[in-house]
């Protein structure tokens, strides 16, 4: 796209005045107003504000976007401004906002407004494109910059090592595959939670008791979020099996997962097992050859009827009746330490409490509470509170360090955090499921650090639920509350020290879907196929830096999406017969894979085809 039309020298301000972002809006509309873009300066303004309402378009690293289509534009224009003090934008990260991009386009005019925003997302996507900008000495040389259609990574050698990609080891590759699979079926999990557990929250919270309501509308509206908690283990172990073997697995992996968790008590942990069981055995199976005449049959009726028969033998016949026994054991133990100091019992209770929130070793602490809360009510003192110590702590975490989460566990964090004022344990679940390795110690420490504290106390509570909703029935109110928020804060500080920062950049992907698209059939040198979890930031971002990077070396290339929208440029069997090969770039399992078997893959992250588009090309 030609910029050079669309940025002019009046449009640019290297210094703005504003120093808030109604006054920000209103510099950069002024100088769109005088340089002729616009027929009518106020209701343009009023359009935008319109759009930040939909979703505020500062983004990370200072960057704000403000756009909108209106009656208003009369030529598609755009504003840059940069603020020497930085401007508080709202962004999502907390930080001030200093570069600013104003598009305007006329409304209806959706071919101007994608190519703006799709040459916009290209640009942010090199590096220290934008410390060049804010170093610019002039407007001439800042809109240089912005109209320059060249990489900033041209000058990289290629044949330097350190620049190139190095496929990953087979035991990582084995690890990343183990990863993705698991973050598909947490993707799917989420909206299940979420949904019966606020559905219950906000039962038991109406209700005023600490207890499910047994009649009524309430009692209505609990049962609603319980099967939203009970469904949600075999749609995690459905979908894992899913990403392992495609449909074939669905069945399954749902059908062992509900036998598993609904006989055998196995929780969510177990559902990842049985779920990972479900697709390994799909997987082989389809391996085997079968008659053409038995062909169709397949993925309808002998996968999913051997694979399902197969996991669930599994299930009763092998794994479940030693998790049950183990459950008792434990119960038996714990029954013999009832006489112990409470610094160990509590550090015991509150772990397993904890551990696997709402699953087998969750159930068995509770339950040895809740059991005895006429005679011994102490205990459950400290139980409820390690009951709502992982959601909230998650809840708190990712409100204290939004950059160490996505935006779609930023959400969770928020439902999390009413169930755990309501002591729904499962609030925690969508963050241990796809990072079991940072949060579970987290949520234990956390557990352990609450109960505790809620036996030095000597809290009593004499209702067999956790949160605060059973406050009005605690004796040791502050020892309750000091519990808790002790609990959740260790929790949160833990999981904040040991997970990493994510690069959300949601919002810039969904600006980088109306990249250009090569998508003539058979006539592509290079294929790539591009995933994330979300199936919006990084997929998108992924196939429009590989598109870049072609391009500067003159490389035809198909990039296929598989996003939130489904499959988009779908790659034909004409297209992988006729290239040389295909890149995938993925951080879940990509679908149909097996049509690539005849052809030579590079397996990366997306994160390496953002960052690294041009080296993959070269590597081949």
């Amino acid at each position: 796209m030609d910029m050079t039309n669309l940025i002019e020298l009046e449009t640019i301000c290297l210094d703005l005045k504003a120093n808030t972002k109604q006054g920000a809006l209103e510099e950069l509309v002024g100088m769109l107003d005088s340089a002729g873009k616009l027929a009518d300066k106020e209701q343009f303004l009023r359009d935008l504000w319109k759009r930040e309402q939909i979703g505020n378009t500062g983004f990370e690293d200072g960057v704000a976007i403000p756009h909108a289509k209106s009656e208003a534009v009369a030529q598609p224009a755009v504003a840059i401004g940069i603020s020497r003090a930085g401007i508080d934008y709202g962004a999502e990260d907390g930080e001030l906002s200093d570069v600013f991009f104003m598009l305007a386009c006329p409304d209806g005019d959706d071919h101007h407004h994608i190519e703006l925003l799709a040459h916009l997302s290209t640009k942010l996507i090199e590096e220290e494109f934008i410390e060049q900008l804010k170093g610019a000495q002039s407007v001439e040389e800042a809109r240089a910059l912005l109209t320059d259609v060249s990489s900033t990574n041209d000058n990289l050698d290629f044949t330097d090592p350190v620049a190139m990609i190095e496929p990953l080891s087979p035991w990582k590759l084995r690890l990343a595959h183990i990863k993705e699979h698991l973050l598909f079926g947490t993707s799917h999990m989420i909206p299940f939670i979420v949904a019966g557990g606020v559905l219950l929250s906000l039962s038991v919270m109406i209700s005023g008791h600490g207890a499910v309501p047994d009649k009524g509308v309430l009692a209505d509206i609990a049962q609603m979020g319980i099967a939203g908690l009970t469904l949600f283990t075999a749609v995690l172990g459905g979908y894992i099996a899913y990403s392992i073997a495609d449909k074939p697995g669905l069945a399954p992996g749902m059908i062992g997962s509900w036998v598993a968790v609904d006989q055998y008590n196995t929780g969510f942990l177990g559902a990842i097992v049985v779920g990972f069981f479900a697709g390994s055995i799909v997987r082989l199976l389809k391996k085997i050859q079968l008659p053409e005449s038995m062909t169709s049959l397949g993925s309808i009726f002998i996968y999913p009827l051997v694979g399902t028969f197969a996991t669930c033998g599994l299930v009763m016949w092998m794994i479940g009746a030693p998790i049950a026994n183990a459950m008792m054991m434990l119960n038996d133990w714990l029954t013999g330490m009832a006489g112990s100091g409470k610094v160990m019992l509590g550090t015991v209770l509150g772990a397993m409490t904890a551990f696997d929130m709402g699953g087998p070793v969750n159930k068995v602490a509770t339950l040895f509470a809740q059991t005895q809360v006429n005679t011994q009510p102490w205990l459950m003192g400290g139980v409820g509170i390690a009951i709502c110590t992982p959601p909230l702590g998650l809840a708190l975490a990712t409100f204290i360090s939004p950059k160490k989460f996505k935006r779609d566990e930023r959400e969770a964090g928020k439902a999390a955090g009413i169930m755990g004022m309501i002591g729904i344990s499962e609030g925690a679940i969508p963050f241990a499921a796809a990072d079991p390795a940072r949060v579970l110690p987290a949520i234990v420490a956390g557990g352990i650090v609450g109960n505790v504290v809620g036996f030095m106390f000597h809290v009593i509570n004499h209702a067999p639920w956790g949160g605060w909703i059973v406050l009005p029935v605690v004796d040791g109110k502050l020892g309750y509350i000091v519990g808790t928020l002790a609990g959740a804060l260790t929790t949160a500080c833990i999981v904040i020290l040991l997970k990493k920062n994510v690069v959300d950049e949601e919002e810039q992907a969904r600006l980088a879907r109306a990249y250009h698209q090569f998508d003539g059939e058979g006539e592509a040198e290079v294929l790539a196929v591009t995933s994330c979890p979300s199936g919006v930031a990084h997929t998108f971002l992924a196939a429009k830096s590989l598109e870049k990077a072609a391009y500067t070396i003159g490389v035809k290339i198909k990039v296929e999406t598989q996003g939130a929208d489904g499959i988009n440029n779908r790659i034909t069997e004409t297209d992988i017969a006729n290239a040389k090969f295909v890149i995938f770039a993925h951080d879940v399992a990509i679908k149909e894979p097996e049509r690539f078997k005849n052809i030579k893959a590079l397996d990366v992250s997306t994160k390496d085809a953002i960052l690294n588009a041009r080296a993959l090309l070269y590597k081949n």
